[in-house]
């Protein structure tokens, strides 16, 4: 932000959620719906693994925006996670499709 860049943070709670993290971030740094955070020119896509399914079909259509895929391929939560069966296939070629 300090480059003049904006941050939009979302998530599937919403915006009042991130209100404690925004504020301790930089001026630039905004809580939006996913929506709008969707609809920025670079998205980081930062999810549970079992989640991105739902999360991606639960977004407007991509108008070519660049997609980061942070995700990895676990199921679970802390504790007890297991390896998701990629095949032969990156997580962001399965996340592509």
């Amino acid at each position: 932000m300090k480059a003049g860049h904006k941050l939009k943070l979302s998530n599937d709670r919403g915006p009042d959620s991130l209100r404690e993290i925004v504020n301790q971030l930089d001026p630039g740094a905004v809580a939006v719906h996913k929506e709008v955070a969707a609809s920025c020119e670079l998205v980081l896509l930062a999810v549970p693994w079992d989640n991105v399914p739902t999360t991606l079909a639960s977004l407007p259509r991509w108008k070519n925006q660049i997609l980061i895929d942070g995700t990895n391929p676990i199921h679970g939560k802390a504790g007890k996670f297991t390896p998701a069966d990629v095949g032969n296939l990156s997580t962001s070629q399965l996340v592509a499709a």
